[in-house]
């Protein structure tokens, strides 16, 4: 963090299996239960360290890491908001049942969307989970009038253009990455397919 951050800290983010997210409320309720052995198939808040530094918003594992995790969010792209347990906006995902089971010692849960992808974040209290709205708030509206040329007169530190170039070559090569494994998972389900119906047309060729 001696790259003197906009804001950082130790948050807890939501991971939301996606046959949980495919569910009915029910199925839902029953998967959060006590009882449920499935562990697997449940919503789940694992240990991030959030970082706010620059164009982008960072995730690392801890404190610790050296390598973010995931993409880098581009701050110009996203929107950022406090939830609240009836909140329809945060109902897609059934985010109110995952919110009856807060962490021991958090309180305040903040949301990061970016084109339709929402992320989200348990903090200790409602009061930091607004201040982390905020401040990504501010500095997305900072980062949109500095690529506007609106903000020429108003200082930028100069580590944080070295990260902020960092920042978007490893954007740049995720999504490489990840388009490359998409393009990839295709051409199995097509060979896949087309050796299902190669063996069907077999089948019936030789009767």
């Amino acid at each position: 963090l001696k790259a003197s951050p906009i804001q950082s800290g130790t948050v807890l983010k939501l991971h939301i299996p996606l046959i949980y997210g495919l569910s009915p409320p029910c199925v839902k309720q029953m998967l959060t239960s006590e009882w449920c052995p499935c562990d697997s198939l449940r919503p789940q808040w694992k240990e991030r360290q959030l970082v706010l530094l620059g164009k982008f918003l960072y995730r690392f594992n801890d404190e610790h890491s050296s390598n973010p995790k995931g993409a880098p969010i581009e701050l110009g792209q996203i929107d950022a908001h406090v939830v609240g347990q009836g909140n329809a906006e945060d109902d897609w995902y059934g985010i109110d049942i995952a919110l009856q089971s807060l962490p021991p010692g958090c309180e305040g849960v903040f949301a990061v969307t970016t084109f339709g992808k929402t992320r989200y974040f348990a903090v200790s209290s409602k009061e930091e989970a607004m201040t982390w709205v905020r401040s990504i708030q501010q500095a997305r509206q900072e980062s949109i009038t500095r690529s506007m040329g609106h903000a020429a007169n108003v200082p930028y530190p100069k580590n944080w253009d070295y990260f902020d170039r960092l920042g978007a070559n490893l954007k740049r090569k995720k999504e490489r990455i990840k388009e490359s494994m998409e393009r990839s998972n295709a051409r199995e389900m097509e060979m896949t397919s087309l050796g299902g119906s190669g063996g069907m047309m077999s089948k019936s060729y030789y009767g």
